[in-house]
């Protein structure tokens, strides 16, 4: 399509969007529906608010355009045709979407929407004044509205009232209720994306990021199960937290290649990270009598899986005590030395009295200190869930919710932990 002038692009239809990324291009769409969205600005570090309208013309039913200008968004409403002038392309993953600059511009062509129904196409079309290449597009964005009014979602005006009750163009997916499973090998033989649920035990827990050599299965090294008695191994933690986005599971710290971290996250509305302590994405063996089945447990069912205990507060907890032991044995001396000091310096009047009955207070205060109960240590009650649900053939099974995608890798996620309860069993 030609360009008028004034534009810094082409007037496109939306079926091509995806080979603009980067360009500047001119939309006619019909408006479905706006709402705003909250985002917080890295440069001026305050809250912004922006408008995402849900568009769609004769190519593409459904499309996303961002608006940064806040009067834009009061200039329109859902049932509205509009162009869209000196509108960017952009890309974020999978998503393609249109968003404006500072030269974008806005300009409503058929308002309000029961014109839209009520008039003819030539009608509507003569009314507008713009270039004959925008004419054209007009008019079939108008014909498109007009055979799909039965198939277009409802429309609401800006008096809240609804003129019609319209069928959406796609069908309410009804929530479907998780599988009962009865073994491991009935869900590995699932061929359909689904949830199941099952009863297994646990068999061992293997960090994804570990590289692994031939030795590493003969020695041990890649299985928690192996290392967690081991009071020397520091690198436990490390294995299994690290820094992420709490709202993706995503890890983003150095020991993942670059390529592999996310860019941004599609849990969050304004797409950024939010970073904290996270658990680490890892594979969880568990079995039962007819198979074993690898399970890729990523932040959020981690997290339920030990206890609901927050990735952070363990990590906290366990750097204070790493602190503490390294400052102990030099506690222990200094305390020492005080004393030996005390026990000879030499004693006149009443000062050698003072100076005892001083010691001795102190003495008392500091073994009250000891025996006073340490702060919660959540790395410590981490440590003993982590034994106690690799306790291999000792525990009994757990209810696990999983996630099945035949389409994918195992490692990807192809069986992916939601949720594990423990059953409760009525006797009778």
């Amino acid at each position: 399509m030609g360009s008028a002038i004034g534009w810094y692009g082409p007037l496109i239809d939306l079926y091509t969007a995806s080979s603009h990324i980067g360009d500047f291009v001119q939309l006619l769409v019909f408006v479905h529906r706006s709402f705003p969205v909250q985002c917080k600005s890295r440069k001026r570090g305050r809250d912004l608010t922006r408008i995402d309208i849900e568009v769609g013309d004769d190519t593409t039913p459904f499309f996303m355009v961002s608006l940064w200008q806040k009067h834009m968004g009061s200039t329109l409403s859902a049932g509205d045709i509009v162009l869209l002038q000196n509108f960017k392309i952009a890309k974020y993953g999978d998503a393609v979407e249109a968003r404006t600059v500072l030269w974008s511009s806005l300009r409503c062509l058929v308002h309000p929407y029961q014109s839209l129904l009520s008039k003819v196409v030539e009608e509507l079309v003569t009314d507008c004044r713009v270039g004959t290449t925008t004419k054209d597009k007009l008019r079939r964005v108008i014909k498109w509205v007009q055979q799909s009014r039965s198939t277009i979602c409802n429309i609401k005006l800006h008096s809240n009232q609804q003129i019609e009750q319209l069928p959406r163009n796609w069908t309410m997916l009804e929530e479907e209720k998780p599988r009962d499973c009865f073994s491991l090998i009935e869900v590995s033989q699932l061929t359909t994306s689904c949830q199941a649920i099952v009863y297994a035990s646990i068999g061992e827990i293997v960090p994804l990021h570990i590289a692994r050599t031939l030795g590493d299965t003969k020695k041990e090294k890649i299985f928690i199960s192996k290392r967690i008695y081991t009071t020397e191994d520091n690198n436990l933690v490390d294995d299994l937290l690290c820094t992420g986005c709490q709202l993706c599971g995503s890890p983003l710290d150095s020991k993942l290649e670059q390529n592999a971290v996310p860019l941004i996250c599609w849990k969050n509305s304004s797409r950024l990270h939010s970073i904290c302590s996270i658990y680490r994405p890892f594979m969880l063996y568990i079995w039962d009598e007819s198979d074993y089945m690898p399970v890729l447990v990523k932040h959020k069912a981690a997290e339920i899986l030990f206890g609901n205990i927050k990735a952070g507060k363990v990590y906290s907890a366990y750097k204070e005590q790493m602190h503490n032991q390294n400052l102990g044995p030099k506690n222990e001396c200094k305390d020492k030395d005080v004393t030996e000091r005390h026990a000879s310096k030499p004693k006149f009047f009443g000062e050698g009295l003072l100076s005892a009955n001083t010691l001795e207070v102190g003495e008392s205060l500091q073994l009250k200190e000891k025996h006073l109960p340490d702060k919660f240590n959540y790395y410590r009650v981490w440590l003993i869930l982590l034994k106690m649900l690799l306790k291999q053939g000792k525990n009994g099974p757990l209810k696990f919710e999983i996630i099945v995608d035949p389409s994918l890798a195992i490692e990807n996620g192809k069986f992916q932990m939601v949720s594990a309860t423990m059953p409760c069993f009525v006797s009778k």
